[in-house]
């Protein structure tokens, strides 16, 4: 009888260790399956993040030459079509989850948002390039003098 017990006894020990491992297994595979799915949001936000990062200094061009418009040439039909391009492509960055930082002279430097180019202080003096954020990621900090 106490042979029986015993088989018994050790067979429970054994069904629990099994149905513990089942357990940790099940988790392991739940949390794989939560990895993989984040991974995958990851990639799909981010996906064009290097093609983004390629058309910004294009952008900024696009910026530069039309803040640089004589007023002679602000009803001239090119000038308005260079205008018209600078939007669309604004337009289609910012479909695509492109968002730029908001800069204004006076703010606090925050070295998550931007990039002290110049000077050593709190408040922001001077806006040298704009920064960009994808899907809420920063991918082109603000490059900043400050004071």
């Amino acid at each position: 009888m106490k042979k029986i017990v015993k088989k018994k006894v050790k067979k429970s020990s054994k069904i629990a260790e099994l149905t513990n491992l089942v357990k940790i297994k099940q988790a392991e595979l739940i949390n794989l399956q939560n990895r993989f799915e984040a991974q995958k949001k990851s990639l799909f936000l981010y996906a064009n993040e290097n093609l983004i990062l390629d058309i910004l200094p294009i952008l900024d061009n696009f910026k530069r030459s039309t803040e640089h418009l004589p007023k002679e040439l602000e009803n001239d039909n090119w000038a308005k079509g260079i205008n018209l391009i600078e939007k669309q492509l604004e337009e289609m960055l910012k479909n695509n989850g492109l968002e730029r930082i908001i800069v204004e002279i006076g703010n606090e430097f925050d070295p998550n948002l931007h990039d002290a180019i110049e000077g050593e202080g709190e408040k922001i003096n001077e806006i040298v390039l704009d920064g960009y954020k994808l899907n809420s990621k920063v991918i082109r900090p603000a490059k900043v003098k400050v004071n």
